[in-house]
Formats: C-alpha cells, sequence, structure tokens
C-alpha cells in the first residue's frame, strides 16, 4: 500500500475544498473496491476523503410518491428498511442478495454506483425504476448516468448525495450470479408502470441496459410475445470465464419472463 493524507471531513463542501487542494485525491464511502485496489498498488491516491462524517448521506425517507436514499446507506440499510421493503420490495431483495453480509454492512448505494461495475446489482434497479442520482452538483438521470465498464458521468470533484427512486409496483429482481463473488452473471430488474414493465439487465455486458422490446408492449400483450425475438447482439454481450455470450443471451431471454408478473 502507498502512503497518502487521510480527511475525514463532517460536510460536501468541506470534502470538495480538501479534494481542490489535492493532488490525486480519492472519495471514500464504503471502501468495499477501493481499499483493495489500494492494497493491491492499483490505486494511488495522494489523499484519502472518507464522507462517512457526512450524516445527510445516511438518511432513508419517503417524500410523496418517492423514496429518497442517502448514498451512504448500506447494502444492509436498503434490504432491512421498512419503507424500501413496502414500497418497493424488489430493491430490498437486490440488496439482500449482494455479496456477503460482511460486504453488504459496508458497502454502499452511492459508492456501488458511483464505481459503476459492470456486474453490479444497483444499476438494473436505477435504470429499471427511472431513478434520478442526486450530486453536490445536479441531479442526473439513471439513463444518462451510467456510460461504460467503470464510468460514469460523474465530475472528478463530484459527491453521490442520494438516489431519488420511484414508487412502482411489482418491483423484482432476479439474479444469477457467479457463486464466488456473489456478482451477477445476469441479473434482471423489472417494475411496473402504468401499463408497460420496464426491464433492465446488468452483468452481461460493458454497462446496465434496458430491454426496449418490452417496454413498449402492453402488459395485456406480454403472454403472446415471443421473447426469441429480443435483439441482444447490438450490447455487445460479454463472453468470459463465468459463461459465453452465447449462454448469457439464453438466461436473459429465459428469465425476463421470471421477472415480469403477468
Amino acid at each position: 500500500m502507498y502512503n497518502f493524507k487521510y480527511h475525514s471531513p463532517h460536510s460536501i463542501n468541506e470534502s470538495q475544498e480538501i479534494y481542490k487542494n489535492s493532488e490525486f485525491p480519492k472519495y471514500l464511502a464504503g471502501g468495499m473496491t477501493l481499499i483493495p485496489s489500494i492494497k493491491q498498488k492499483l490505486s494511488n491516491p495522494s489523499d484519502l476523503i472518507d464522507l462517512q462524517n457526512i450524516s445527510e448521506l445516511k438518511q432513508i425517507k419517503i417524500e410523496k410518491n418517492k423514496i429518497i436514499i442517502g448514498a451512504l446507506s448500506t447494502h444492509n440499510q436498503v434490504a432491512n428498511s421498512d419503507i424500501i421493503i413496502k414500497n418497493l420490495p424488489g430493491l430490498s431483495y437486490l440488496a439482500s442478495n449482494i455479496a456477503d453480509n460482511a460486504v453488504r454492512n459496508l458497502g454502499t448505494i452511492g459508492g456501488s454506483i458511483s464505481n459503476a461495475d459492470p456486474a453490479a446489482d444497483y444499476p438494473a434497479a436505477l435504470l429499471s425504476l427511472d431513478a434520478i442520482v442526486n450530486t453536490s452538483n445536479r441531479n442526473i438521470k439513471a439513463c444518462n448516468f451510467f456510460l461504460d465498464m467503470f464510468e460514469t458521468t460523474l465530475e472528478n470533484d463530484e459527491i453521490v448525495k442520494s438516489v431519488t427512486f420511484p414508487i412502482r409496483e411489482n418491483s423484482y429482481y432476479l439474479k444469477y450470479s457467479s457463486q464466488a463473488s456473489k456478482y451477477a452473471i445476469i441479473g434482471i430488474f423489472s417494475c411496473k408502470t402504468n401499463d408497460h414493465y420496464n426491464v433492465a439487465v446488468t452483468g452481461a455486458s460493458n454497462k446496465v441496459f434496458m430491454i426496449e422490446e418490452i417496454s413498449r408492449i402492453p402488459i395485456s400483450k406480454l403472454q403472446d410475445f415471443n421473447y426469441k425475438e429480443i435483439i441482444l447482439d447490438k450490447f455487445n454481450i460479454n463472453s468470459d470465464i463465468h459463461a459465453s455470450a452465447s449462454y448469457r443471451i439464453s438466461l436473459i431471454r429465459n428469465l425476463i419472463y421470471k421477472t415480469l408478473k403477468i
């Protein structure tokens, strides 16, 4: 591990000020990815800015028909929140199946989406639910947030403050995961929006994506839809040690139906 300066600010403004005055700073949320990277000398920050003392980043609350989850809410807090269990059970279930309990006690929703691992779970929920990522600078629609593998639209000093989720009917998550890491080989999140379903897929490509063929069809006609007609080649489906591209495509087509409450 390389040497670095450690900071523990108590506000977002203080955090950004430290960032601006540092040579090569990094923000620290749960540390589930950053700390191992530093230990293995894959990352060499000059300054580590720990956000854990910023209380406004840890709230989970409901406002009208929306749920706002603070960026430093851990996976277990998301999984066990009565607000989320009641209003977005698919998101609660998703969080309860991330990695193992040790990771769920420390890993955060803000850290996860900022890292944008292509096999992470939360991106599918954000995209399917039309979530908004609220940062220190702006509000970003989920459909514009994830750009590529480990790449988002976040600016260098920008801090994710919270994620806003509209309350949707019948939210559901289904994951076929690696037995070692519990990362998604395929993860599918669906939710009912008016007379349609939004279906998002993670783990299959360099970034999360929507199944537009499903969202264009009224629920009443989904029983007759041929899932083999879904075009997946345009997403450059991954082939790796966990699953070939053709196997992932087969999983997607066969598992989508199970996430739809029809």
